[in-house]
């Protein structure tokens, strides 16, 4: 229903009119007999249009008009009066009035025009605010749009609409586009100008055709920009067959560089991992193998990838393999161990595996697995306890004892052999002894000495003889061959010694005050 304020000063009339328009049209009809009383009610509850007399006591339907229009000038306003003066009707109209409707004559045809009337201008209210939304918020669009909407004329060439981060993007005014002073094939890169005019072509001469395309544009400083467009023509009017051009350009010139740079960076860490030193691979929480960066020829990397990590990477441990990968998955944790690989009948590969979790969206979704080939350690270290083994076994059956000392004379090792020469304790270690504490003291200072200059490099290794003193406190004639030990720079660190018992093979011991050679 449409609500509708009459005013008029004359009662009779208020209720007559009231119940014709109730009658003949959808409308709710409010009375007021002054303006005053019209000012009130327009105040108080919502009207759809106002209709009211010219002439009244305490304003005219003008004097109402004006107000009405300087604070809501979306209602409708028709003057309905008997007063006919051209000079009347030229201001109301100037002042915005919708309609002014003539009193007098046939009284049936005057109030369907009345009702008539009062429809159109709510209609046309209606559409003009709908109209003006429609405006407001294309223009909020077109404000806030970062990019450019356009039409183009396909047979002039030219922009008919062009709105958005013109300049900005393309480096010229917006009016120059829109008076041909520059056309967009123009500023198109050369490289991509073939490309463009192909799906211009394609615009201009089939109809629906649409397109997704991205080229380059040179701006007018000269520097190069990448545009995402996205264009398709369509009909001027339903009734016209002919068409325009439209759609949107974006500049997507970071996102291309971001791209671009991000292709490089990938490119860069898959070279560095498929060159790596080291097999990389990725399994999901059943084992599967995501990625791998190497194998053993002649399975390739995309051979093994969906098929089980364990029988590739652990294939004698595979439950070890997966017990690491239920901690690092149920806690996060990083797990270590080592593997056998065996490639055909003679060859076997050691390797350490290092498990991470890896974590893409929240939970951890696959687990990193770094393994380090360690053959070549393995055999090291096997070779080491070799070696250790067959010196121990030629320490232990040596008749001479042997001794190591750092640089002020400590003991730091003794063979088996060393106990029974000096008849120490065997609950004794021999690391709480010094060698001086089983040579004669006549003879420590020539001794400590001789160690002295041999550490120094200023006198070579050779067998020395002195009366040596067994922890019992029983003394006999010893012989002790000493020889330097050296690191890895060269340098002399401490002192290997042979302690041999020679008080049996009847040498004369060392006089007392023999000095060093």
């Amino acid at each position: 229903m449409i609500r509708v304020l009459y005013v008029d000063d004359e009662p009779a009339i208020l209720d007559t009119c009231k119940k014709i328009l109730e009658r003949d049209g959808p409308f709710t009809v409010t009375t007021a007999i002054s303006g005053k009383e019209a000012l009130d009610r327009i105040h108080a509850e919502p009207i759809d249009a106002v209709v009211s007399d010219y002439l009244m006591e305490d304003i005219t339907g003008l004097d109402l008009l004006r107000i009405i229009r300087s604070e809501f000038a979306d209602i409708p306003f028709i003057i309905f009066t008997g007063k006919g003066r051209e000079d009347i009707v030229i201001e109301a109209f100037e002042h915005g009035v919708d309609f002014y409707v003539q009193k007098g004559g046939d009284a049936r045809s005057q109030y369907a025009e009345l009702v008539h009337k009062i429809e159109i201008a709510v209609e046309n209210r209606q559409v003009k605010k709908k109209l003006d939304r429609s405006e407001r918020r294309f223009q909020n669009f077109i404000e806030n749009f970062e990019g450019i909407a356009f039409q183009i004329d396909p047979d002039a060439g030219r922009f008919i609409l062009l709105e958005g981060t013109v300049e900005e993007t393309t480096g010229y005014p917006r009016q120059e586009f829109l008076t041909g002073y520059v056309t967009l094939e123009s500023i198109i890169h050369p490289d991509d100008r073939a490309q463009f005019s192909a799906a211009m072509q394609n615009l201009r001469a089939t109809p629906g055709f649409h397109t997704d395309s991205i080229f380059r544009i040179t701006r007018k400083d000269g520097r190069m920009r990448w545009l995402h467009g996205m264009l398709r023509n369509i009909r001027r009017t339903p009734q016209e067959n002919s068409v325009c051009i439209q759609g949107t350009f974006s500049d997507i010139t970071f996102l291309k560089s971001a791209q671009e740079e991000l292709a490089r960076t990938e490119e860069k860490w898959r070279s560095i991992i498929t060159r790596a030193p080291v097999i990389i691979s990725v399994v999901d929480r059943k084992g599967r193998l995501l990625f791998i960066n190497k194998t053993h020829p002649p399975k390739k990397p995309a051979d093994l990838v969906g098929t089980s990590a364990g029988k590739y990477l652990a294939p004698d441990r595979e439950e070890l393999l997966f017990n690491a990968l239920d901690r690092v998955f149920a806690a996060g944790e990083t797990v270590r161990f080592e593997s056998a690989v065996p490639h055909g009948e003679t060859i076997t590969e050691w390797l350490t595996h290092q498990i991470s979790p890896v974590t893409w969206n929240g939970p951890h979704e696959a687990a990193l697995v770094v393994s380090t080939v360690i053959t070549e350690r393995k055999w090291l270290e096997q070779s080491l306890r070799d070696s250790e083994e067959q010196y121990r076994a030629i320490v232990t059956a040596l008749d001479d004892g042997i001794l190591t000392i750092n640089r002020n004379g400590h003991i730091t090792f003794g063979s088996p052999r060393v106990y029974d020469i000096l008849k120490i304790p065997c609950d004794q270690p021999l690391t709480a002894f010094s060698v001086l504490d089983f040579i004669d003291p006549a003879f420590t200072t020539i001794a400590t000495v001789r160690m002295k200059e041999i550490l120094e490099g200023e006198l070579d290794a050779e067998p020395f003889q002195y009366p040596l003193v067994k922890h019992s406190g029983e003394c006999f004639l010893g012989e002790l061959v000493t020889t330097p030990l050296r690191d890895s720079s060269g340098t002399i660190t401490s002192l290997l010694i042979l302690i041999r018992d020679i008080s049996k093979m009847g040498s004369n011991p060392p006089a007392k005050d023999k000095t060093p050679h």
